[in-house]
């Protein structure tokens, strides 16, 4: 089974929100799906890089991707082909509301973007989560995507 793991330094707390993302998340069969959030860091970033980096220091690098804006795009055939070509657990890494540092960055290169427009954390997250269903969908020939 594919793993994949999404770390948030924020958590959603908007009730129709989390039900779109269960919705979703309890439909997969084929991804193991783990969000794993944290209290908002507002603007303290250090402690939240702290905390990510704790976080993402018992996964292997080269299958940790940042979620930002400059990162590689994918239209949802090939993010369904780079979910499943990873190896190992892939982990999907939020920023907090001020994003991450330049030092951050360099330790972690790897990076997607889900769509050059800017989302709300909250709802970055759950576009997220569908096209993750939505990948595990086309990898199985499940008409959702059509």
């Amino acid at each position: 089974m594919k793993k994949i793991t999404v770390l948030c330094p924020f958590k959603t707390k908007d009730n129709e929100l989390l039900s779109l993302e269960h919705h979703y998340i309890k439909q997969l069969k084929s991804i193991k799906l783990s969000i794993i959030e944290n209290k908002s860091f507002g603007e303290n970033v250090k402690e939240e890089e702290k905390w990510l980096e704790a976080k993402l220091d018992s996964f292997p690098k080269n299958n940790i991707f940042l979620l930002r804006e400059k990162g590689k795009n994918f239209n949802s055939l090939d993010f369904e082909k780079f979910i499943y070509s990873c190896d190992q657990e892939l982990v999907l890494v939020f920023s907090g509301a001020v994003g991450f540092s330049e030092d951050f960055l360099s330790k972690f290169t790897q990076s997607i973007s889900l769509s050059p427009l800017t989302f709300p954390h909250k709802l970055a997250r759950l576009l997220l989560i569908e096209q993750i269903y939505r990948s595990a969908c086309i990898n199985s020939s499940h008409p959702y995507h059509n």
